[in-house]
């Protein structure tokens, strides 16, 4: 990688569910892209990338790519704080310290007001420089005219001129994932979480005003309810997930406008949909075990929620009724909760932030260039040690290499071609069973490094286990684009296929 050639900037998308990045990739004008090399990953596709660490800025959501080198580092985050998290989560685990050196890498963080500074900090420990009010990208797209045709894109048999959309999307409690931490005591046998709840009650309300009801789970908890939300089979009740918005190309962002109203509990989605001012309505059931569990940032929660709370089934149909015929109730509460969390209250986040990063890049050019010459050096320097230790392995002086490869990691991160040549010594002191595990470990860390698949081909074929072997040079192939390798792939692949 030469100084001449353009800043690399690397973007991650990690969900269909209100990704900031997805929109300001989106949003990147012909001029950057010129002037820009600028990619967006998913985390698959990041994880196959043989070249991640070798970007310049990494533009981030969920705190999910940090190099090991100086980069700039910028983020968007997804969401207002509104729940105690990180420094402010009483369950979290980590301690402050990683979090705050974690935090301390941003070179900048978006922000949506003073308010959100203050809350983001508590929780991060960063320092007030990092922060720019600019608006997050994905509240753009709140505004677009398209919303509603967009939502009649993924449901065609939607009514969409007729009929009253309300979304409902509570926050995440508990996932398939890790079933054991439970964040509020939600009542699971309705993903209303009410007490006593009567679906035929509920669909009647539904057709006698016209109305059609979204459900939009958390895409950990989509499983959770995929049964009770199939049972209700009924054309007033709709389920979007996140096939539906990847199958059509969208993000939750670019529909979440076709909403006349919203219900929720503490996901701060609601937070975002106040720019829109329409009625919003809580469910706050489990309010109190949420508050003991997690903590929530801004109390009191009546005062934060600019809605009605409700506690029963009832109340929910009374207070949509009332939005109904009276959407101006509660507006005044609205408007003071919308200008204390937005600064901007308009469509043009995402100029704003591309402005700051194309003005930020221009005024650290020097340094970035620097940094990605001392990257270089660096990566030179570490192949020179390599390609020592794996002479020594050649020439079988295998306790020196063994000593020299912890002697490398003591200062560098593990990379495939510690993970091989650790696993050619114990090739080579008769162990190839930990010669795989090594060999395994790496590729699960590696996945597009072709030398760990060829190894592991190597060592099953020497073990007769051809099924494996052919398994791993097939893979090996489809990864590499070295000639040499391929031929060698192939000439593997040919003896073996005689042999059966």
């Amino acid at each position: 990688m030469h100084s001449h050639e353009k800043i690399k900037i690397t973007m991650f998308h990690l969900s269909s569910s209100g990704s900031n990045n997805y929109y300001l990739f989106q949003a990147a004008s012909d001029e950057l892209r010129a002037k820009y090399d600028i990619e967006l990953l998913t985390m698959e596709q990041a994880k196959n990338s043989r070249y991640i660490d070798h970007s310049d800025v990494y533009i981030t959501t969920h705190g999910e790519y940090l190099s090991d080198y100086d980069k700039v580092n910028i983020d968007l985050w997804h969401g207002f704080p509104l729940k105690g998290m990180a420094k402010m989560d009483k369950q979290e685990s980590t301690p402050d310290e990683h979090i705050v050196q974690h935090w301390a890498k941003k070179d900048m963080i978006m922000s949506y007001s003073a308010l959100y500074n203050t809350a983001m900090n508590a929780c991060n420990g960063g320092n007030i420089a990092q922060y720019k009010i600019t608006g997050l990208p994905r509240n753009d797209a709140l505004f677009s005219p398209n919303s509603k045709a967009n939502f009649n894109r993924i449901f065609p048999d939607l009514n969409i001129d007729q009929d009253k959309i309300i979304f409902f999307m509570p926050t995440f409690r508990q996932s398939i994932m890790t079933p054991g931490k439970l964040e509020g005591g939600k009542n699971t046998q309705n993903f209303f979480g009410l007490s006593s709840f009567d679906k035929q009650a509920l669909i009647s309300f539904l057709d006698e005003h016209g109305i059609t009801l979204v459900v939009k789970l958390h895409p950990f908890e989509e499983s959770f309810f995929a049964k009770e939300l199939k049972e209700f089979g009924s054309q007033r009740i709709l389920v979007l997930n996140d096939s539906h918005l990847s199958t059509a190309q969208m993000d939750l962002y670019d529909v979440l406008g076709a909403a006349d109203m919203l219900i929720t509990d503490y996901s701060s989605v609601y937070i975002d949909y106040l720019l829109l001012d329409r009625p919003v309505l809580f469910i706050p059931t489990d309010l109190d075990e949420y508050r003991e569990n997690r903590g929530l940032l801004f109390e009191p929660y009546e005062l934060w929620t600019p809605g009605p709370k409700i506690y029963s089934q009832d109340a929910l149909h009374q207070a949509i009724a009332q939005f109904i015929s009276e959407p101006e109730s509660f507006a005044a509460e609205r408007t003071i909760i919308r200008n204390l969390c937005h600064y901007y209250q308009d469509n043009k986040a995402s100029e704003r932030i591309w402005r700051l990063i194309d003005e930020y890049i221009k005024d650290n050019m020097a340094v970035i260039l620097e940094r990605r010459d001392t990257f270089n050096s660096h990566k030179q320097l570490q192949n020179q040690i390599k390609q020592r230790i794996q002479k020594m392995i050649e020439q079988e002086q295998l306790a020196q290499a063994n000593e020299a490869i912890n002697r490398y990691l003591e200062a560098n991160s593990a990379d495939p071609d510690i993970f091989a040549m650790n696993g050619m010594l114990h090739l080579l002191t008769g162990n190839p069973i930990e010669a795989i595990n090594s060999f395994e470990k790496g590729h699960n860390h590696f996945p597009w490094d072709e030398d760990l698949l060829y190894n592991l081909g190597y060592v099953y074929e020497m073990m007769n286990d051809n099924n494996n072997a052919i398994k791993y040079y097939l893979k090996a192939q489809q990864k590499t684009s070295r000639p040499e390798m391929n031929d060698l792939l192939q000439e593997r692949l040919a003896a073996l296929s005689n042999e059966y």
